[in-house]
């Protein structure tokens, strides 16, 4: 009996490390091909798309550069990181104040936030563009700017507001006792327990926008106000030789744009999980 329980949970385990490294195979394997890709020569990728990049290059990686795309990384850096701030800021402050604050139709604002977060995206596209439009705010960057705050603005409110009724009330109260303003309250006690929960929304934040696509496209039609990915979308257009291998160059232009959201994730790692569980315990 105990051999054969010991053989079941062997044969358990093997399942389960064959799955896993079936899954992790299959998410490994794009990078590697697209490293492989971009670093080849155009008659490399030509005889051998599928192996290692003999002689490797960097070819592909400065054509890539040289055009467009120097100034698109700037364009996604400054819009990208302006809407991230403010909403982990906005976010912050909306959440403590549906969890701790008392004001009329707040379980109902709460629940309208949370259908705003499963409309289509493609529904909100004729009244953004009205509204942008009207503002006079195309191919401005506070145009997009304010765009990527409504976008993301629901689903850091409904975060935070979640990870804020999670914090003992007694905090609040004691604060409140020993005399504290609301918004000391929200600077000295609030912010400090959300660090965590802040990191993850502004990290996830960022790594959405960074590759967002289709209201860039809509908003930034100017070449030089184009972000990152506008500018790789383009970039078959953009190459001029034709006779060149245009998706190495392209895979050289992912990477790069892969390059920061990889670098952000390893550093907050730590801060990611925590701030991923935080919510759930008390």
């Amino acid at each position: 009996m105990y051999r054969r329980r010991r053989k079941r949970l062997s044969l358990g385990k093997l399942v389960v490390i064959i799955v896993c490294s079936a899954i992790a195979a299959s998410t490994i394997y794009p990078f590697v091909f697209m490293t492989f890709t971009a670093l080849k020569t155009s008659d490399d990728y030509v005889g051998n798309k599928l192996g290692l990049p003999i002689p490797p290059t960097l070819e592909n990686f400065v054509t890539a550069v040289s055009g467009t795309m120097g100034i698109s990384f700037v364009n996604s850096v400054i819009t990208v990181s302006a809407g991230t701030i403010l909403t982990v800021i906005l976010g912050c402050m909306a959440g403590f104040g549906f969890a701790f604050l008392r004001f009329p139709f707040r379980a109902v604002l709460l629940r309208i936030i949370m259908i705003i977060m499963i409309l289509p995206v493609t529904v909100l596209i004729p009244p953004i563009f009205k509204v942008i439009l009207d503002l006079g705010l195309v191919n401005t960057y506070p145009g997009l700017v304010l765009l990527y705050v409504g976008l993301t603005i629901p689903a850091g409110v409904y975060m935070m507001a979640t990870f804020f009724m999670a914090v003992p009330k007694e905090l609040v109260e004691s604060a409140r006792i020993d005399g504290a303003s609301t918004f000391r309250v929200f600077r000295e006690v609030a912010v400090p327990l959300a660090r965590p929960a802040f990191i993850t929304l502004g990290t996830f934040t960022f790594l959405g926008l960074w590759n967002e696509l289709l209201f860039a496209l809509l908003v930034m039609s100017s070449p030089e106000q184009r972000t990152l990915p506008v500018a790789i979308a383009l970039l078959r257009q953009s190459v001029q030789n034709p006779t060149l291998v245009q998706d190495a160059i392209i895979a050289a232009g992912l990477l790069l744009s892969a390059a920061l959201p990889f670098l952000l994730f390893v550093l907050f790692n730590r801060q990611i999980t925590q701030g991923l569980v935080a919510g759930a315990l008390k």
